[in-house]
């Protein structure tokens, strides 16, 4: 392997611009190295001496791709673009388990939908809240399911709500100035992060746990249903993006 062939070797391993960029930028460094060399030979210069010197005037590898990579700014947007993508998966997640929870109420009972679980005993306190919120309900079981619903609806919706429209904006602006990553890279953290998350929400469904933040077994399995939906429709996406054998 000639010095030429080794730098281009060093200078892709370090490019981090996408693949149709390093075969463009690597194709323009070659040839331009190999006319700076051939016209070193042409003057009567050794020619593993005109490679040497080729080389040494075009930069390092470190240089040279550091100048291609761009800033560090301009690094960061293509991952601040897929943070914001995921972003808004998960703000329309949450958006539809709130609805499907409900609709889960409406056919069923609220209390089956957003009920405490059999077992669970707040604090006093908490149920004193529970009932001053829902003065219509006949027993502070009913009212906390009610509370529930609620609070589901308007502030976790709500709160979904607004990180979609920011991540929305984001998504907006930042196309204007940086693309998404390449390649699976977003479907597979989307795949892996919405599956887990439906894993573990299935199991709160089943074991119908009692938290601070989620409580309610038909909010369990909503959110649940739709978090595995997304996982599945990341799945298809990388099925698709996968090269045929």
């Amino acid at each position: 392997m000639d010095q030429i062939d080794a730098y281009l070797d060093e200078l892709a391993v370090r490019l981090r611009i996408g693949p149709a960029r390093v075969r463009r930028l690597l194709a323009e460094a070659e040839e331009h190295l190999r006319e700076a060399a051939a016209r070193d030979v042409a003057a009567g210069t050794d020619q593993q001496l005109a490679e040497h010197r080729a080389v040494e005037r075009f930069g390092t590898p470190r240089q040279v791709a550091a100048a291609a990579n761009g800033s560090t700014v301009s690094l960061l947007g293509p991952l601040a673009q897929g943070g914001a993508h995921l972003a808004a998966v998960a703000s329309v997640t949450v958006l539809a388990g709130s609805l499907l929870a409900h609709l889960v109420a409406a056919v069923t009972s609220t209390t089956s939908a957003f009920g405490l679980p059999r077992g669970a005993l707040p604090s006093p306190a908490r149920i004193g809240q529970w009932v001053a919120a829902q003065p219509g309900v006949h027993d502070w079981h009913a009212a906390a399911a009610s509370e529930n619903a609620d609070d589901t609806l308007i502030l976790r919706g709500g709160f979904a709500l607004v990180c979609l429209v920011g991540a929305l904006v984001i998504l907006r602006v930042g196309r204007r100035r940086a693309s998404p990553p390449r390649g699976g890279i977003i479907p597979a953290i989307g795949m892996t992060a919405f599956g887990g998350a439906g894993v573990l929400l299935l199991a709160g469904g089943v074991s119908d746990t009692y938290l601070q933040a989620e409580w309610g077994r038909g909010l369990w399995f909503s959110d649940a249903t739709v978090a595995l939906l997304a996982a599945a429709a990341y799945a298809l996406i990388l099925l698709r993006r996968a090269p045929a054998v």
